[in-house]
């Protein structure tokens, strides 16, 4: 799970090697590291792997400012309603980036 920063956006991307049971992903974020986390997706984002098969996803935020740092968490959740969350990564969008 990475967080890659751009000019007024994060896109963020995870894959996964196997989806035993996943129904599917949900992305949190958070101003803080240790802050409270709010989902950020609409829906949740629908699995495309399988037993046998991984997949690659990718999600954009596009609901940030730049020169701000963000944390995200995401959440896999199997077709019982389980859920498992992933440590957070970090990113802060700028408008020219590479400035600090």
């Amino acid at each position: 799970f990475t967080a890659t920063a751009k000019r007024s956006q994060v896109i963020l991307s995870w894959s996964t090697e196997s989806e035993i049971d996943n129904a599917g992903f949900n992305i949190y974020r958070s101003d803080s590291e240790n802050g409270a986390y709010t989902i950020i997706n609409d829906s949740p984002i629908a699995a495309k792997g399988s037993a046998t098969q991984g997949a690659a996803y990718e999600f954009i935020d596009h609901n940030v400012k730049n020169g701000k740092k963000y944390y995200y968490k995401l959440e896999d959740v199997d077709v019982n309603g389980l859920s498992t969350f992933h440590s957070p990564v970090s990113a802060t969008p700028r408008f020219i980036y590479g400035i600090k």
